[in-house]
């Protein structure tokens, strides 16, 4: 199961840090070999350079991988602004095709409210509730709507706007 996108740029940027303190130990370390070996003239042993090359190597290993994981960090951090703009796009045209449909089917202002409770799936007992009205209401407008949408029930009301967005036909069994 994938990590929600804010736990990936956490992640990310933790593992940045400890890479940064890590470039920082190995930095220190070769600038303190350097220092012993070169500046107060002890001569550097064979073991002593392939130790140094081997930690310059790991600090600019490093480097890189900081590097990569700044630029995956800024690639996650655009992918979410567009995938909310997208989003926020999607429940807008959803709002305009529901509120159209409504319209098309004459439902009163009252119908719309208690057709969108249905959609949102809040039961008779809860839709009374919200609009302060008798359940026996509710139940008399709900058949209004599904006389008017041309349903007869909740699951068929909200097949018919699941069919505009699922444009796939079924698999077939072989």
């Amino acid at each position: 199961m994938p990590k929600p996108m804010f736990q990936e740029e956490k992640t990310l940027k933790f593992t940045s840090l400890f890479l940064f303190g890590s470039v920082l130990f190995f930095l220190f370390d070769i600038v303190s070999d350097l220092y012993e070996r070169l500046i107060a003239r002890n001569a550097p042993s064979f073991l002593d350079l392939v130790h140094l090359t081997f930690e310059v190597a790991s600090a600019a290993a490093l480097i890189l991988a900081i590097r990569v994981l700044l630029r995956q960090l800024r690639l996650l951090q655009e992918r979410n602004i567009a995938q909310t703009g997208s989003l926020r796009l999607l429940r807008g045209e959803m709002d305009h095709f529901v509120r159209n449909k409504f319209t098309h089917w004459g439902l009163s202002p009252a119908e719309r409210d208690i057709a969108m409770y249905m959609l949102k799936g809040l039961s008779i007992s809860e839709i009374a509730t919200a609009r302060a009205t008798a359940e026996g209401t509710i139940k008399a407008q709900s058949s209004s709507i599904f006389r008017k949408t041309g349903v007869n029930s909740r699951t068929e009301l909200m097949s018919l706007f699941m069919d505009e967005f699922l444009d796939v036909a079924p698999e077939s069994n072989l």
